[in-house]
């Protein structure tokens, strides 16, 4: 069965359907949205619901899509309710496949409605203007554009949020974007990283301790939840901490109270929670890595940070927002990057995601000598093609980078025995890199012609141009 005593807690509404799309749940909330008695939606269709989708006339759609998917994939759609009283309201609807412990297939749905904002008109799906930009984050592909239409309407209710997604999606970007979006906007945000603490340290970190708790506890301290009490606080790769901690931060949500590390009193505290994991919850609650109890409580309203690669068309527009960075930071008058680079940046996999791509901008600066980033001023890795095959084999980066990494105006060299470390293979890579170039190949790597030359004469490599 599923828990549903947490679900009448939450400000949204929820509720549960079985695999005949008949209704088993709903809280006092879907029936504040909807207009209609909880006992009059208990074992009715779907349909009762008036959910509908602007065009579609088949009100199953979200329920066949639910089904189609696995138990870790989320559906999500901005759709509109018609109430008993017969307002037309804009919400939000996800939904997720569940397997629950009795191995029943349930669909848990969470309705936002979107009337609670003070600017949501109500308009046709299609018809917002694409932004380029929502507050830090940047993109216009239609997945970040379902990303800020998602922070909207979060930010209108106080549901936690648990933020999924590849390191370096900026998972932290879209919780601060909520957190400014939001009646809260005026208090703390609050970031901890629950990877960077040992239990004792982290429990302290968050709670806060009392005099002579610990040794080195010198002075009372207060927490990091108490620091965002009416705010919000960031808790990133909640997926790392330990049974304990997962414990006490059950205890904070259930009971909106903190107890100091040595202490018995009880301090209240008004949090939203905002978590963030790369690491995929649900999985590690099937495994009792990580309590189900828990998981509901944090992950009310999921949101998935899409990879780079998955929106490749933001890349151009990401690099102009880096450059604009980077030339205010350097005071490098760089502009453009050229066509040939693009192309490289544009087929390259981006496994550290937009994290990665700044890097690669902010390196690129520090070699460009122009104003123009060309290929030569990329990371070797990136424009390297081969390398970029081992690198992005299927979709994630699953292998470290070669030793053969030489940052080419840096000169690093690998020296054994006096002589360049390169395999031929590695040297006939270098020499089609550069279109059979010697003086710009022993250039790249570091080295004279002429002990490029001896290299190659090694090799039984010749070439005719110089």
């Amino acid at each position: 069965m599923i828990n549903s005593d947490f679900m009448e807690y939450l400000p949204c509404g929820m509720f549960v359907l079985n695999t005949n799309g008949m209704i088993e749940y709903v809280n006092d909330h879907v029936a504040e949205i909807t207009g209609i008695a909880k006992e009059d939606l208990i074992n009715r269709e779907f349909s009762v619901l008036n959910i509908y989708k602007k065009g579609v006339t088949d009100t199953s759609f979200c329920i066949k899509e639910c089904m189609e998917r696995s138990s870790d994939a989320i559906i999500s759609n901005r759709l509109f309710l018609k109430r008993k009283d017969g307002v037309e309201l804009l919400i939000y609807l996800s939904g997720r496949w569940h397997v629950d412990s009795n191995n029943q297939s349930k669909a848990i749905f969470c309705i936002i409605d979107s009337s609670r904002f003070a600017d949501c008109p109500i308009e046709d799906e299609n018809s917002p203007g694409e932004r380029e930009s929502f507050y830090n984050l940047v993109g216009k592909d239609s997945k970040m554009q379902e990303i800020y239409e998602l922070i909207e309407m979060t930010s209108a209710t106080n549901v936690n949020v648990v933020i999924q997604g590849e390191s370096g999606t900026g998972k932290e970007l879209i919780a601060a974007a909520i957190h400014k979006n939001s009646e809260r906007k005026d208090k703390a945000f609050v970031r901890v990283n629950c990877s960077a603490l040992t239990e004792s340290l982290l429990e302290s970190e968050l709670f806060g301790h009392v005099k002579g708790s610990f040794t080195g506890a010198f002075k009372d301290r207060i927490g990091r939840f108490e620091e965002a009490d009416g705010g919000t606080i960031f808790l990133d790769e909640i997926g790392e901490i330990s049974p304990v901690i997962q414990v006490k931060l059950l205890h904070v949500l259930q009971e909106r109270v903190i107890v100091r590390v040595g202490d018995n009193k009880e301090i209240k505290v008004d949090v939203r929670i905002i978590s963030a994991t790369n690491r995929n919850l649900r999985s590690m609650v099937a495994k009792n890595k990580f309590r189900e109890d828990l998981f509901y409580r944090l992950n009310v309203f999921p949101i998935y940070a899409p990879s780079l690669r998955d929106r490749k068309n933001d890349i151009k527009l990401l690099c102009d927002f880096f450059l604009e960075k980077f030339r205010k930071s350097t005071g490098k008058d760089i502009t453009k990057i050229s066509p040939d680079a693009m192309r490289i940046l544009i087929g390259y996999c981006w496994p550290g995601n937009v994290r990665e791509l700044e890097n690669c901008i902010e390196h690129s600066f520090v070699l460009c000598q122009g104003d123009e980033i060309d290929p030569m001023d990329l990371p070797h890795e990136i424009r390297v093609a081969a390398l970029r095959e081992g690198i992005c084999k299927g979709k994630t980066a699953v292998v470290s980078i070669p030793e053969i990494n030489i940052t080419p105006v840096l000169q690093r060299r690998k020296k054994q025995g006096g002589r360049l470390n390169i395999s031929r293979t590695e040297l006939i890579r270098e020499l089609e890199l550069h279109d059979q170039n010697r003086a710009a190949t022993a250039r790249d790597l570091g080295i004279s012609t002429v002990a490029l030359w001896k290299k190659m004469h090694k090799f039984g490599i010749m070439n005719n141009t110089g």
